[in-house]
């Protein structure tokens, strides 16, 4: 920590923070913005970020601006350059970026000292985050903590749910035969590759296994590319509970509200499953055990969750995580969260 950092970031007029991946890390990244409102109240706290991120942090009181930057011709370059930010906080370095804000000649360039572009920060932090050591969410907010040299809050945000969301959503379970007071199971088999999956066809069984309980409707999701999985997971439930496929189908701010509305989701390790989290609505989580992609790092940052893996001697071998195991686990989560 030096102390003319320190000075810089709670006298700063304008803060960026930059985080262009995915929906989950933006998720994790979002404790960061509340940390910085709650020390620097009076700065402007910009957020640049993919144009699909937006919803997750659009209305919410801790961010003045949010900035979608894939359609600029110099991506974040466009946004940092002319406006005169005194910090910017880079989560995810990629050397095009650190470039950026040094070429903007923001004074305080926080990041990671791992990298062979991290010269170009004034601020680095030696966290490596491969190590899993902390949760994402935490070595995100640790950048804060590294520039004030004291621990600050690490709170998921919720996002907001929009009327016209909750509206479309509302039409498209009425059109598919959902009554308003079933229970909404929501099983979401895919990772886009981020992580190693759970069988779909196991997402299937447990939803069968759990629709045999009355008024539980079960919905698989995913995004079009997920079609093969989600196809998968309906065949293995059958016609239990009466599965209805929304694969492809909602944007995201109609799946902020379907999650929002739902008893449980049951995923991989994936942006929906911290959506889900964010919101406070239970979780049941498959994840391997190798560092790179363990719950330690990327589980559900919330107590309302259940994770399963498979046994530390075979730690990546998903197939090792029974139906059965599976139903114990959302059973009693289910009924713990109902108390």
């Amino acid at each position: 920590m030096s102390d003319g950092h320190r000075a810089r970031l709670l006298s700063a007029r304008k803060i960026a923070v930059v985080r262009t991946d995915r929906l989950g890390d933006m998720v994790l990244t979002l404790p960061m913005l509340a940390a910085l409102r709650s020390r620097c109240p009076e700065a402007e706290l910009h957020l640049l970020c993919r144009r699909y991120a937006v919803p997750l942090a659009s209305g919410l009181p801790i961010v003045d601006q949010v900035h979608s930057v894939d359609a600029l011709p110099h991506g974040i370059g466009d946004v940092l350059a002319g406006r005169a930010f005194d910090v910017v906080f880079l989560p995810h370095m990629r050397g095009a970026d650190c470039w950026q804000a040094w070429r903007a000649g923001i004074p305080l360039r926080v990041g990671s000292a791992y990298r062979w572009y991290s010269s170009l920060l004034n601020h680095r932090i030696r966290d490596h985050r491969s190590e899993a050591r902390f949760h994402e969410a935490e070595y995100n907010t640790r950048l804060i903590a590294s520039v004030l040299g004291e621990a600050v809050p690490t709170v998921l945000q919720r996002p907001r749910v929009e009327p016209d969301a909750e509206a479309e959503l509302t039409r498209r379970l009425i059109g598919a035969g959902v009554a308003p007071a079933e229970k909404l199971l929501v099983l979401h088999p895919g990772t886009g590759g981020s992580s190693i999956d759970w069988p779909a066809e196991r997402f299937g069984l447990l939803g069968a296994r759990l629709a045999e309980s009355p008024g539980i409707r079960l919905l698989v999701t995913g995004v079009e590319a997920e079609r093969q999985l989600c196809q998968a997971t309906v065949a293995a439930a059958g016609s239990a509970g009466q599965v209805v496929s929304m694969c492809g189908e909602l944007t995201l701010p109609v799946m902020i509200a379907l999650l929002d509305r739902a008893t449980m989701l049951a995923a991989n390790s994936t942006g929906v499953l911290h959506v889900a989290a964010a919101l406070g609505t239970p979780v049941l989580g498959f994840y391997p055990l190798s560092a790179s992609h363990s719950p330690a790092r990327w589980g559900p940052y919330t107590t309302r969750a259940a994770v399963l893996t498979p046994p530390a001697e075979r730690e990546d071998d998903m197939e090792l995580i029974s139906v059965d195991t599976a139903l114990i686990a959302a059973r009693r989560l289910l009924a713990e969260t109902a108390r």
